[in-house]
């Protein structure tokens, strides 16, 4: 069963910005089911050598994708076959949307995120290579396809394009192909960079704050934990049986509501707190970090799972909380 948190990453992440596009409406699990059929490599420019050297291009350091601009790369002239209709739309850091048609008219949405994680990168699913990068490409019956470059391999990381055609026509393996391909060569050529305000969480690596002492304070760890990252805002903290998961996001701001509980984390800082509804111990905190606008925030979500037999959700709650402290001491 999926929790919590990792549903949410995948609505956001991928879902959120194709909604905006398509005008949809509640949840949408399209990416969280996406069918991995990985698809072969045929004669049509997609077919080649499947690198298998180190991945060292500056160009695809997390830290600079960071800073991407991702609506930037989705340009008028983004591939020969996709003709431009309509403005990109930003999705979250890193992600943006744009609605194309293709030479005969129909529209493809494209959908383009810069630190694909997990098995959609996994570079043993490679079938040839884009602009020198192992390529991946898995399709979703006849109407979508995710292109992903692996820029990372252990933990799988890459540059990934989506392409829907909604009104059918053509493949949509090609389109994301061609589009990935244009996103490829634009981040080679000085892409252009996000207006970073004062104190952002833009740029903040959350790895390296869950791998600092004051984590290991807050929790009173007596060994080093486990810590993962997936994507470019999200990490994976793991002990014992507890797995914490730390996401930065830009967002409408939170408040708490039915479910959830205000807390004061530190002076002034007031916090949604909410606790899990399962059978599992799981808990979660979430705040403001940077107010936008009256519709928009940076947002911070920690939550907490404990599978432990003897674990129960206000430890879970007590637990969190503490982490949160503790992290906090590490964010600008």
């Amino acid at each position: 069963m999926l929790s919590r948190a990792v549903t949410r990453r995948l609505i956001v992440c991928w879902v959120a910005g194709l909604c905006l596009l398509a005008g949809c409406a509640g949840e949408n699990l399209a990416k969280e089911n996406f069918e991995r059929t990985t698809v072969k490599a045929e004669p049509n420019g997609r077919e080649g050598p499947v690198p298998s050297g180190p991945i060292d291009d500056p160009a695809f350091e997390p830290a600079t994708l960071r800073k991407v601009d991702a609506c930037a790369l989705l340009g008028d002239e983004l591939a020969a076959t996709l003709l431009p209709n309509g403005q990109p739309t930003a999705a979250d850091w890193g992600r943006c949307a744009r609605t194309y048609v293709d030479v005969g008219g129909k529209p493809i949405r494209v959908m383009v995120e810069l630190g694909e994680s997990g098995t959609l990168a996994s570079a043993d699913d490679a079938t040839g290579n884009v602009g020198g990068l192992p390529l991946v490409q898995h399709s979703s019956g006849d109407s979508s396809c995710i292109s992903v470059a692996v820029t990372r391999r252990q933990p799988n990381a890459g540059v990934s394009v989506m392409a829907t055609h909604d009104q059918g026509g053509g493949d949509p393996c090609d389109s994301s192909y061609v589009a990935l391909e244009g996103v490829v060569e634009a981040l080679r050529s000085n892409p252009a960079m996000m207006e970073e305000p004062e104190g952002s969480l833009m740029t903040v690596d959350l790895c390296e704050s869950f791998s600092s002492e004051h984590v290991s304070k807050a929790l009173e760890l007596d060994e080093e934990p486990r810590i993962n990252p997936s994507g470019l805002h999200f990490c994976q903290l793991s002990f014992d049986d507890v797995i914490a998961y730390a996401h930065a996001r830009v967002g409408y701001p939170v408040t708490p509501g039915d479910e959830a509980e205000e807390i004061e984390l530190v002076d002034g800082l007031k916090v949604a707190r909410q606790a899990g509804g399962n059978d599992i111990a799981e808990c979660d905190v979430s705040w403001v970090h940077l107010p936008i606008s009256e519709q928009e925030a940076e947002l911070m979500t920690l939550s907490y799972y404990d599978y432990g037999e003897s674990a129960d959700t206000d430890t879970a709650c007590s637990r969190v909380t503490d982490l949160a402290k503790g992290l906090l001491k590490t964010l600008p």
